[in-house]
């Protein structure tokens, strides 16, 4: 069936969609297997068109993004993604796919993250529409300029016991100078900063262990542009606010003529770039996430909710 543009929708009901055929298509030859005939109702007529309610759709989730943005340290963590989404979109989506994007834990500051983990990933199986994507984690050490060093007022226990106070301290070495900054963690609770704060040229620079996800960004890119190309979807959900998903949106959207729901996990809104380039945006809370939980035990199986969530 090849897409007509110009039609009007008229009306929505459950049973068919109506749409009103504009002046410029009518007597126009249309292709084969076109959905209007040139010999069909007069101009401006209205056409039904039965079945055609349910809208194809299909969810992207960067579990990283979401979990860090919406679940971490909430008592939500047990979420039923399906659930979330339904509660998010109107009703007559049709989720034909979920693909979640994630990577195993480690469990290098907690041993027990890997098994609370892979229980969750049991229980999204459970979910028929869904299918897990893992990327990895990589492991490094890298030197990076200290911003803040939080020891203020705190003892250093040495031969001779130091107290830093807040502020900048220099650090001298053999042919220069280095600016050790010391401050205090933030009030547990307190916003973070929306701006970054850049050191200054100077600042002492330490060695810091780091830990980077590799692959979910770009799996989820590479199958959002894929499945839109094999038109599996007419609607994509889009369950991130990493800003490198901007330019497989904007294809999707403005090349294959896609509807995509940008659905916000962060408390702090939606990132600038991934507004202007999704159809819609839709905002995670905890009244949804409440509402969108699996039972402590998933009907038919053992799986049951980690007694530390």
């Amino acid at each position: 069936m090849y897409p007509i543009r110009g039609l009007k929708l008229v009306s929505l009901s459950r049973e068919n969609l109506t749409w009103r055929v504009p002046n410029h298509i009518y007597n126009s030859k249309l292709p084969a297997g076109s959905v209007l005939s040139a010999q069909g109702p007069p101009l401006g007529a209205a056409f039904a068109f039965p079945g055609m309610l349910e809208m194809k759709t299909c969810v992207y989730i960067d579990g990283f993004n979401l979990y860090y943005g919406a679940l971490k340290r909430t008592p939500y963590k047990w979420l039923n993604v399906r659930s979330l989404v339904e509660e998010l979109l109107p009703s007559e989506h049709s989720i034909e796919k979920i693909r979640y994007f994630t990577a195993r834990a480690s469990g290098s500051s907690d041993p027990g993250v890997p098994r609370r983990q892979q229980i969750y990933f049991n229980a999204l199986s459970s979910i028929r529409e869904l299918e897990i994507h893992l990327g990895s984690f990589l492991n490094k050490n890298i030197w990076r300029p200290i911003v803040t060093l939080p020891i203020q007022d705190k003892v250093i226990n040495s031969p001779e016991s130091v107290i830093l106070p807040a502020g900048h301290h220099d650090v001298l070495f053999d042919d220069n100078s280095k600016v050790l900054i010391v401050g205090e963690y933030p009030v547990k609770g307190s916003k973070r900063r929306r701006k970054v704060k850049r050191p200054p040229n100077n600042a002492l620079v330490a060695e810091v262990h780091a830990m980077e996800e590799k692959g979910s960004d770009v799996n989820l890119a590479s199958h959002l542009i894929n499945d839109a190309w094999k038109e599996l979807y007419n609607v994509a959900v889009v369950i991130s606010n990493d800003t490198d998903l901007v330019t497989p949106i904007r294809m999707v959207t403005t090349e294959r003529d896609k509807t995509v729901y940008l659905v916000c996990p962060s408390k702090y809104g939606a990132s600038k770039p991934m507004v202007k380039v999704a159809t819609y945006v839709r905002h995670i809370n905890n009244t949804v996430l409440a509402k969108a939980q699996f039972p402590e035990i998933i009907p038919e199986t053992t799986i049951r909710k980690p007694t530390e969530w």
